[in-house]
């Protein structure tokens, strides 16, 4: 590093707001912050925190840019993670770059993120997504061009002891009980009609949180949160008196929430693995955490999964009629056929394919915007 560009990086701080409030106040940081079954989430940030801190550039989240929390430098480059209460308000200071915008969930899951998107593509350097603006466009107001990034996974091996555990169960689902706002390709209800079908036969366990009552409705929603909680009784009254038949079906199944996502995995041999909505390029971390505990995935979701995932690694639902088919194919899998999907994760997390999803390659891309935003 010249001495020009000490100087340079001593002069810019980077403030990222974090997806959620939580991790406020340099929370997102501090990886001892993380709910336990998130097994390690915050350890890309802790590690791209550290990457920035040996350029000599210091990184705090952005509420302590907005608050005064911090003292601000020369130059403050703005990320946000999702967060957009604050970009329009930082927009104003001639201190602040607002230099990316990463899109943290799928269209379903948030719609009113979507809708504000456009506007906030004007006001930021950089807009990043998994998926593409073509691919995203049926849900913003506008064109808009994003930049590509993939889900920053913090691990790059497998779990040793959770990979080789060898006393296993046949197949497990680890998700929440929730439902989205839209409902365009949503594989929520698809997740259901798998617990229900593998239920039916005694051969699925279900863990997760919000399985005791209605569906937790995700995204944010004009409603006015008192009508929202109104609603929410509401909705577990009639659950009590006329429960929906798959949500029935999946409590029968369902074995509590998840400790530790690593350890509940390695009890099993295979694991429902569905994305939230079949979108191109949308892979999130749910494939990867059983492949890093030698669950083999049965996957749904991106279509153009085997461009991102060796095909070796997983069970391609799409390659069935239904779950009969399925439920054959995993049967007559032979315990040598089965390691094989194994030793494929394992070699998977090693390979230039994945190292995309790698929290370096999330470092990198920071380190890229603050090569381009530190001078101007």
């Amino acid at each position: 590093m010249t001495a020009s560009a000490a100087v340079s990086n001593a002069a810019v701080t980077v403030f990222i707001d974090p997806p959620t409030r939580r991790f406020e106040g340099d929370g997102l940081f501090d990886v001892a912050a993380a709910p336990v079954s998130g097994d390690g989430i915050l350890e890309v940030y802790a590690h791209l925190r550290r990457r920035l801190a040996e350029r000599g550039i210091a990184t705090h989240t952005g509420d302590l840019l907005a608050s005064g929390g911090v003292e601000p430098n020369e130059r403050n480059l703005y990320v946000t993670m999702g967060v957009r209460n604050r970009y329009r308000q930082l927009a104003e200071r001639d201190d602040v770059v607002l230099s990316a915008f990463f899109v943290p969930e799928c269209p379903i899951a948030d719609p009113l993120l979507y809708e504000e998107l456009y506007d906030a593509s004007s006001a930021f350097k950089r807009m990043y997504s998994f998926s593409t603006g073509e691919a995203l466009r049926p849900f913003t107001r506008g064109p808009i061009e994003f930049r590509p990034f993939r889900y920053p996974y913090p691990f790059d091996a497998v779990h040793g002891e959770a990979w080789a555990r060898r006393d296993r169960g046949f197949l497990v689902m680890i998700n929440g009980n929730k439902v989205p706002p839209l409902k365009t390709d949503e594989l929520y209800t698809e997740r259901l009609r798998a617990v229900a079908y593998f239920g039916e036969r005694d051969e699925i366990d279900l863990y997760g949180v919000g399985w005791d009552g209605p569906p937790f409705r995700i995204g944010r929603t004009r409603m006015p949160g008192t009508i929202q909680l109104l609603e929410y009784r509401a909705e577990k009254v009639l659950d009590r008196l006329r429960p929906d038949p798959l949500l029935a079906a999946a409590r029968r199944v369902y074995r509590g929430p998840v400790p530790v996502k690593s350890e509940v995995l390695s009890r099993y041999t295979f694991a429902i693995c569905f994305e939230n909505q079949i979108l191109e390029g949308w892979v999130t971390e749910k494939i990867f955490d059983c492949l890093a505990a030698g669950a083999v995935p049965v996957y749904l979701g991106a279509p153009d999964i085997e461009r991102w995932v060796a095909p070796d690694c997983f069970v391609d639902m799409r390659r069935f009629s239904g779950y009969d088919e399925l439920r054959a194919y995993l049967h007559d899998l032979s315990p040598a056929e089965v390691d094989e999907y194994r030793e494929a994760g394992r070699e998977y997390f090693a390979s230039e394919q994945f190292r995309p999803f790698g929290k370096e390659a999330f470092a990198e891309i920071f380190g890229g915007i603050v090569d381009e935003d530190a001078a101007g």
